[in-house]
Formats: structure tokens, C-alpha cells, sequence
């Protein structure tokens, strides 16, 4: 019960990070926008201003004073470059959320990774061999009605057989619950995973930082006219840079170097959370693989008790055959399902994130 409970939550929390990923990338996009929308357009500006009266002693009836509006458009290429660099930097962040939202579906399958294909694959082999029990049940059946077999040999057979039908409408109902999850997000392996998180996380840092680096420059156009007593146009061109830029570049090289000990460090990052998982996987397969040595050390067992009873003949051979076949087709179903397994967490976890 507490299995299905757990794939049930899994498949929920799926669903909502796929929808919640959409829209953090859709609210990233609409705020660059927003603000870049201001930084493309030109800017309209509107002056009033009243000159001091400026006298010499040779001229005390200098001009000066009065009033004077000033209408002008501006132009900044600068702010524009800005503009589109901002959203670069919000479609930068798109892609690292969109992994973001990866890896952590990808946290909270966790160690149940792999368990999609590995059903499918315990199922594909019961179905597959579902009639050869049938068989034998009938076999039995056929044996008790002639007398030459007994109720307690046809009842063990039955159990058996619903026994497997259980495991396999149980299998179903997994599967059912795991299918919400969409396959294709499945990594290749955790340090792919990792290595693209780090990726993305660096590409949203160096656009950041050419929108930084913008700051250091200013050009702007302005053009306009100017009225007092009379009217005349005027244009004026400024640029400037800043002399602090080369401490800038200082500076980000050491958020460089700062970001990538915080993802590797942080216990909080996605990539050292992808870390813990790949022991957890590591672990989990080494495990894996040894329960499938000793499935087969059970079934090379069975395969040599089948070789002995292949020359004998009579019901209490075949009965015997009987029980050892579905004890053998058990055991393969599970190995079936366990190799697909332990394979899926060993491909998971090679590597270091």
C-alpha cells in the first residue's frame, strides 16, 4: 500500500514541476520583455530651463535670463544592446530551469529509477509464458480426472498460477501509476545530467555578466529643438566608459570560480544532490547484481534437477516437472525485471557528477 502511495505522490509531484517549469520560463520571458521593451524605444524628453544673466564690466547690459523649453529625442544603442541582452540572459535561465525542474523529478523518482522498464519487462515475460502455466494446470486437471493424479498436486498448481497472476496485476497497477511520468525525461546518465545543470548555470552567469559588462560603456544621440525668444534645433552625441571596467572583469572572474565550488560544495545544489543519488544507484546496482548471481546460482540449480527427471517417465515425474517449471519461470520473470534494473542504475550512476 505504501508503494502505491509513494508512485501515486511521485507522479502528481511530476506533473505539477512539468507545468510549474512552463511557466517559470513563460514569467521569465514576459519581465525581460517588459524591460527591455523600454531599453529598444527611443526616449522623448522635455526641458524648461531659465539661463543666469551673465554681465562684464565692459558689456552691463549683457543678454541673459529668460526662459527656454528644450524638446528632444534620445537614442541610446547601448540601452538597446542592454535590451537584448537581457533577454538573452531570461532565455538562458529558461534552459537551466527547464533542468532544474529535470533533475528534480529525477530526485524525487530517486532510487526507483529504472523501475518503469524493468516492470515492463517482468510483465512481457509473464505474459509470454502465462499459457505454458495454463498448461500445466491443465495437465494436472487431466491427471486427477483420470486418477492418476491427486487434488493436493492440482491445488498447489492453482495457487501458484493466481500467485503469478497476482504479481502481475500488481506489476500493472505500477506501471499504470509510472506511466503519468513522461519517459523521454529519463537522462542518459546523472553525470550527463550534472554536467548540462552546470552548462546552463555558467551560460546564465556570462550573460549576466555581458549585461554587465554594457554598464561600462554610454553613447546616446539626442536631438531636438530649443525655443526661446527664438527656435532652433539642436543634436548632441555623448559617449563615455567607465574606468572601473577592468576590476569588473576581476570580479567575475571570481564569481566564476565562486559558482562552481558553490554547485559542487552546497549541499542544497542540484548537482551535489545528483551526487548523493548516484551513491545511493551505486549501491543499489552492486546490490542488484548480486541478487542476480544468486538467482542464477538457483536457476542452473533447477535447470540441472530438470536435466534428471528429462529420461524419466510416469505422473510423479511429470507432476515434479510440473512444480520445478513454475518455480524456474518465477524466478525468470523476477531476473527479467532485476537485470532491466540493476542495468538502468548502473548506466545511471557512471561517472561522477
Amino acid at each position: 500500500m505504501m508503494t502505491r502511495a509513494a508512485l501515486t505522490a511521485v507522479a502528481v509531484l511530476a506533473a505539477v514541476r512539468g507545468a510549474r517549469a512552463d511557466a517559470t520560463c513563460d514569467r521569465l520571458t514576459a519581465e525581460a520583455r517588459a524591460e527591455a521593451a523600454l531599453l529598444y524605444a527611443p526616449r522623448l524628453e522635455v526641458e524648461g530651463a531659465r539661463a543666469p544673466v551673465a554681465a562684464t564690466a565692459g558689456d552691463p547690459a549683457a543678454v541673459g535670463g529668460g526662459l527656454q523649453a528644450r524638446v528632444a529625442l534620445a537614442v541610446s544603442p547601448i540601452d538597446m544592446l542592454r535590451g537584448r541582452a537581457i533577454e538573452r540572459v531570461a532565455s538562458a535561465e529558461c534552459v537551466r530551469e527547464a533542468l532544474a525542474e529535470t533533475i528534480e523529478r529525477v530526485l524525487a523518482i530517486g532510487p526507483r529509477a529504472g523501475e518503469r522498464a524493468a516492470i515492463a519487462s517482468e510483465l512481457s515475460y509473464l505474459a509470454a509464458h502465462a499459457p505454458e502455466v495454463a498448461a500445466l494446470v491443465d495437465e494436472a486437471r487431466a491427471r486427477l480426472a483420470s486418477g492418476r493424479g491427486t487434488a493436493l498436486e492440482l491445488d498447489e498448481l492453482r495457487q501458484r498460477q493466481r500467485t503469478l497472476a497476482r504479481r502481475a496485476a500488481d506489476l500493472e497497477h505500477q506501471r499504470a501509476l509510472l506511466d503519468d511520468e513522461p519517459a523521454a525525461d529519463a537522462p542518459a546518465s546523472l553525470t550527463a545530467l550534472a554536467d548540462g545543470y552546470r552548462r546552463a548555470v555558467a551560460q546564465v552567469d556570462r550573460r549576466r555578466a555581458d549585461t554587465r559588462a554594457l554598464s561600462a560603456w554610454q553613447l546616446e544621440v539626442r536631438g531636438g529643438a530649443a525655443g526661446g525668444e527664438r527656435l532652433d534645433w539642436f543634436v548632441v552625441a555623448e559617449v563615455g566608459y567607465s574606468l572601473g571596467r577592468p576590476w569588473q572583469r576581476a570580479a567575475e572572474r571570481r564569481l566564476a570560480r565562486a559558482r562552481a565550488g558553490e554547485l559542487t560544495d552546497d549541499v542544497r545544489s542540484p548537482v551535489a544532490r545528483l551526487a548523493r543519488l548516484r551513491q545511493v544507484l551505486t549501491a543499489s546496482a552492486t546490490t542488484l547484481a548480486a541478487e542476480l548471481r544468486e538467482l542464477d546460482a538457483e536457476l542452473a540449480d533447477l535447470a540441472a534437477q530438470e536435466a534428471q527427471l528429462a529420461g524419466l517417465d510416469g505422473d510423479a515425474a511429470r507432476g515434479l516437472r510440473a512444480r520445478i517449471t513454475l518455480t524456474r519461470l518465477e524466478l525468470e520473470a523476477r531476473r527479467a525485471g532485476l537485470e532491466v534494473l540493476e542495468r538502468q542504475h548502473r548506466t545511471l550512476s557512471e561517472g561522477a557528477p
